[in-house]
């Protein structure tokens, strides 16, 4: 099992041509989906391909600084820059759980690269039923038993109205969190270089607002 540190690029957003990247849903076999998403992406200078066939989700240790220069200037180049520290959010994305090569759990709609620290409110928790992790929606819960993480599908229905919640993968608690601890020592080194490329766009607040764009504000 392994958790990967994940933010969702739409290349498109980032292109300096006239581009399309194919839907999702007029290709509904994943593999041929993902090789016209490289087609399209081709002329861009990203060099980095998503963790799951289904999604835009890459790796954050996979990004260099180039690449991560670019994101960052196309996401900034709109906002006023008086008013970046009251318009920025966090990156969309967060924890990706991997086991065999295959996408267990994803962040879903709403959810950021922030989120890690509702993960991290697993090993908190002293209950043994069912509860929420907030990683967005649709929902997915989680149940601490006998030193074992088990973890729901994704549900369209919150905790309260959630009927009969079967487990869709177990993993081991004390891996759960050795594998954050790893996880947030990559998001720190990503608030950095995040807040180096930011300081030699000369950006105001760089660090405060490199730490706004992990998420990394929320534990503070």
């Amino acid at each position: 099992m392994k958790l990967i540190n994940v933010i969702e690029i739409n290349p498109l957003k980032y292109s300096k041509e006239e581009s399309e990247l194919p839907d999702s849903s007029d290709f509904p076999d994943s593999e041929i989906w993902y090789k016209e998403w490289v087609k399209s992406v081709s002329s861009l200078n990203f060099n980095f391909s998503p963790i799951d066939n289904d999604s835009y989700f890459v790796d954050i240790e996979v990004i260099d600084d180039e690449n991560l220069g670019i994101v960052l200037e196309a996401d900034l180049k709109e906002i006023n820059p008086e008013e970046i520290e009251d318009m920025l959010t966090a990156f969309d994305g967060g924890i990706a759980l991997m086991e065999d090569d295959k996408a267990w759990v994803l962040p879903t709609c709403c959810g950021d690269i922030g989120n890690i620290i509702e993960w991290k409110k697993i090993l908190e928790d002293e209950t043994e039923k069912w509860n929420e992790l907030w990683i967005g929606h649709p929902w997915i819960f989680y149940k601490k038993v006998n030193g074992k993480i088990q973890l729901s599908d994704y549900s369209d229905l919150n905790l309260k109205d959630a009927k009969n919640i079967q487990a869709h993968i177990e993993v081991d608690e004390l891996e759960l969190k050795t594998e954050l601890e790893k996880a947030e020592k990559q998001q720190i080194n990503f608030k950095n270089r995040i807040s180096k490329i930011l300081e030699k766009m000369k950006i105001k607040n760089f660090d405060r607002i490199s730490e706004m764009l992990t998420g990394m504000n929320k534990t503070t």
